[in-house]
């Protein structure tokens, strides 16, 4: 036996063994409650509801030890409650499990087939995914009822013990009754997660099958590929070739009533395509139109595109598709034909799709419509190569197909498929080197490009060499999905330009809602709006591209369907179901119940507390209380409506509180303080703010603590609970008004209206002081040497406060001087008053003798001095 086969009988073996464990699980859940061999049996059965045969052991070991001491169980009529529960159910319970385990055990011997085609493998996932969907119906409605009996039999709580009086008759009947209930639907419910797991696996056996195949295919090489007898007789496969093709056309060409049908269609198509391009040809002039000085905003280039694009392709795409479904519909065509019909409809519609992309979003012979930034050499030169590669693309696709469909030789095959791998690597080659350095590099982009380049330079060097090589179905994939990929990655690109466009849009003052933001009472709105509508669309751009782009990568539709179910619609993690869709409608709650909290605080301000009278610190905490608890009670209901539990949430705070005992009160305080700090917003980022003796720019807000940048770039960081419970001075709390004060002296003597005068007329000369408040001096002091001014002038910005007082201190000074007003130099000046009397006493000391000598005599010094030598 092979590995696969060995595979595929582990796989069988262990379904089978799950079937077993489910048909075990439901035996001892029916004998369970049907024995009941005593009331203590029935309520640890109900109190171990996990699983039924927990349940089960439970009852048997608690009836074998308590026969003799309980009474018998009163009896059930088990056929009278099933038939009840099917009733309620709206379909019988065990038929309905019965059917899925024979419909799961067909498709799993089905799969153990052999070369099992696509499409077997794609009806198989059909009967699963109907399979699983009625299973999912099914709990539906069993989960509710299995619920509410696991309620009622809490409600009812334990049986009486040994010794007790024991419960009424009535009361053990309906406990009785309610077990047996209980036990069919916790039955139903093994049964249930057992199918659906199985199901799981047969999902997984499908892909690996799908795989295998598809692997096999993919790697195969072709014999005979440089053989002389493939290409010898080309020539004469080519005539036979083309009269199958005109045989299959012309037959149906024969019928007058088909050619009737197709001629009146044509002749619509072409009234169609006329049509269209007068529209095409006049709304491309009027989207292009712009009237402005120089060449258009980019938010004016990109919703232009849009509409370009769409005019340039439709006139031929919209006849085309027509005359398609026209016939097709019309028609009972054969299927050979069908095929022939779309491929040729597919090959037009690629090639003027793709032309009317590219030419819109290069404009070779429009540079100022050009949303993407190159030279004009090289935008004519890019919009060639991919017209080239898209055309040639579409034409080898028709006559691969053709080949196909004609069952031509498989000489003639590899005659289409070889030359053109190689023509596609050839022009895809000519593109990146078109596009290597220049205007690229220089975008913010310009690493993601670089990768792009490498990972596109690999796959054209796997696509030449498999196809010398002999692979040509590899190659030939390789450059399939190189193209399509390709293409639908630049289709990508041009929707994430044109959301760049519309968000600058919203942002410029030249259009209608630019202006009626920026007017608002709010401008900051506009900034605010922007960032989360772009990334809100950039997200949607690329969860949509996603499916096209697993399509193209073997994927099929059921397969993504089936994820996309799953991530928006439920994954579930453990015993919690994880849904993106059940997320961000949280975040949509959470977001309703923050405004209408902002609002139900602002009424309660201006409704309630203002014209209540209450003071302003009192209306300030009730108001900041309010919106404290809505913010609480719409984080709860959000987490409710993402389906967490709620008491999880209360074990993880139990086991917080237990650590901020064990010493994380510091970490914890600081944590509170910074979302008090974030919610309440006393300081915010770009604040200039003095506290703990740093004064400095606020850089950044944690949860932690607060970044701030000093004036000699230092960084400082302070724990966010010091911005709680210490004084703090925000110089732009409010706003970004400054006073400036500037302290003089003048000299006695000095008119002080004069000197008022010169600094009031010093600062309302200066343009950066503010009119109101209006600028004041004050008489301060009446010092030693000088009597004190002081100027009192407001800035509106902080920031240029230094600067400002500087240039009034020198125009104080200068003022001064031009006034003849004197400031004192700060050194001391003593005034003598009799300078007779002065001139009497030093005199008097000249003239004075001491009357003794240093050694007892009575020389003075200048005698000495005098005396003659001896």
């Amino acid at each position: 036996m092979g590995d696969a086969e060995t595979i595929e009988s582990g796989g069988g073996m262990r379904l089978s063994r799950v079937v077993v464990r489910t048909h075990v699980l439901l035996v001892l859940g029916l004998a369970l409650v049907s024995s009941a061999a005593s009331p203590r049996a029935s309520a640890q059965t109900a109190d171990s509801s996990q699983s039924p045969a927990s349940a089960a052991s439970h009852a048997t070991t608690a009836a074998s030890d308590q026969a003799s001491a309980k009474p018998p169980e009163p009896h059930v009529d088990t056929a009278k409650i099933a038939q009840r529960l099917n009733r309620e159910l709206g379909f019988d319970l065990e038929a309905t499990t019965s059917g899925w385990q024979h419909a799961l055990d067909r498709l799993d011997n089905e799969l153990a087939r052999p070369r099992l085609r696509y499409a077997e493998l794609n009806r198989f996932r059909d009967e699963l995914q109907q399979l699983r969907s009625g299973i999912g119906d099914t709990w539906g409605k069993i989960e509710p009822r299995l619920n509410a009996d696991r309620e009622q039999i809490k409600l009812l709580g334990p049986v009486p013990a040994a010794g007790q009086p024991p419960e009424p008759d009535q009361t053990a009947a309906g406990r009785a009754e309610l077990n047996y209930h209980f036990g069919l639907l916790s039955a139903a419910e093994a049964a249930v997660n057992a199918n659906n797991v199985r199901v799981d696996n047969l999902f997984d056996k499908i892909q690996d099958i799908r795989r295998k195949n598809f692997t096999s295919a993919l790697f195969q090489p072709i014999p005979g590929l440089y053989s002389y007898d493939t290409w010898a007789n080309l020539p004469l496969y080519l005539p036979d070739a083309a009269h199958r093709i005109r045989t299959l056309v012309g037959n149906w060409w024969n019928d007058p009533q088909n050619r009737a049908d197709a001629s009146y269609a044509a002749l619509e198509a072409l009234l169609i395509l006329l049509l269209l391009s007068i529209l095409s040809w006049r709304g491309i002039r009027r989207l292009r139109r712009w009237q402005g000085d120089g060449e258009p905003p980019y938010w004016r280039r990109a919703s232009a595109a849009a509409g370009v694009i769409l005019l340039r392709a439709l006139p031929v795409v919209a006849p085309v598709v027509f005359l398609y479904a026209m016939i097709a519909s019309s028609q009972n065509l054969p299927e050979r034909l069908d095929w022939l019909f779309y491929l040729t409809a597919q090959s037009i519609v690629i090639v003027f799709v793709v032309g009317a992309l590219v030419t819109t979003a290069f404009a070779p012979r429009a540079p100022q419509w050009r949303l993407i930034a190159v030279s004009d050499a090289r935008a004519a030169r890019i919009c060639g190569l991919v017209l080239s590669l898209a055309f040639v693309y579409s034409l080898t696709s028709l006559l691969y197909g053709v080949t196909r469909l004609v069952q031509a030789p498989f000489a003639l095959t590899i005659a289409v498929a070889l030359p053109s791998s190689l023509l596609l690597s050839g022009i895809v080659v000519a593109l990146l080197r078109t596009t290597r350095g220049g205007d690229a590099d220089a975008a913010p982009t310009a690493r993601l490009f670089r990768i792009i380049r490498v990972i596109v330079w690999i796959i054209v060097a796997a696509t030449v060499v498999g196809s010398l090589t002999g692979y040509l179905p590899l190659a030939r994939f390789l450059g399939q999905q190189l193209i399509v990929t390709g293409s639908i990655l630049a289709l990508v690109y041009l929707l994430l330009l044109w959301v760049d466009g519309f968000v600058h849009w919203l942002g410029d003052d030249d259009t209608a809602v630019g202006r009626w933001l920026s007017n608002s009472s709010r401008p900051e709105w506009r900034e605010q709006l922007a960032l989360p509508l772009s990334l809100i669309m950039k997200f949607a751009v690329l969860v949509l591209a996603v499916p096209f782009l697993m399509l193209q990568w073997g994927y099929s539709w059921p397969d993504i369907r089936e994820w996309y179910r799953q991530l928006f619609f439920g994954l579930r993690i453990g015993s919690t179901e994880v849904t993106i869709g059940a997320l961000l409608a949280s975040i949509v709650v959470f977001g309703l119940g923050y405004a209408a909290a902002r609002l139900f605080q602002g009424w309660l301000d201006a409704q309630v507390l203002r014209p209540a009278g209450i003071s302003g610190g009192v209306r300030n905490s009730i108001r900041t209380g309010v919106g404290y608890v809505g913010i609480i009670i719409a984080a709860v209901v959000a987490f409710s409506y993402a389906g967490f539990n709620l008491s999880s949430l209360a074990i993880v705070a139990g086991a917080l509180s237990v650590g901020i005992g064990f010493g994380l009160q510091n970490l914890v305080n600081n944590f509170v303080s910074g979302i008090i700090l974030l919610a309440e917003r006393p300081i915010r980022v770009g604040d200039l703010v003095l506290a703990g003796g740093e004064q400095g720019h606020v850089r950044k807000i944690s949860v932690r603590s607060t970044e701030i940048e000093t004036a000699d770039g230092a960084n400082v960081l302070i724990p966010n609970s010091f911005f709680i419970s210490e004084k703090v001075k925000n110089w732009t709390f409010r706003n970004n008004i400054s006073r400036i004060t500037i302290s003089i002296g003048v000299a006695y003597g000095s008119d002080p209206r004069q000197v008022r005068a010169a600094m009031l007329g010093v600062a309302q000369k200066h343009a950066e002081v503010l009119r109101m408040p209006a600028p004041a001096v004050t008489l301060d002091e009446f010092g030693a040497a000088n009597i004190g001014f002081t100027l009192y002038a407001f800035v509106a910005d902080v920031e240029k406060a230094g600067s400002i007082r500087t240039d009034l201190a020198i125009a104080i000074l200068d003022a001064f001087a031009a006034a003849g007003i004197a400031v004192p130099s700060g050194q001391n000046e003593i005034t003598i008053r009799n300078l007779d009397r002065l001139r009497e006493t030093i005199a008097d000391h000249a003239t004075s003798r001491p009357e003794s000598a240093p050694n007892g005599g009575s020389k003075s010094s200048s005698d000495s001095a005098v005396a003659p030598a001896k």
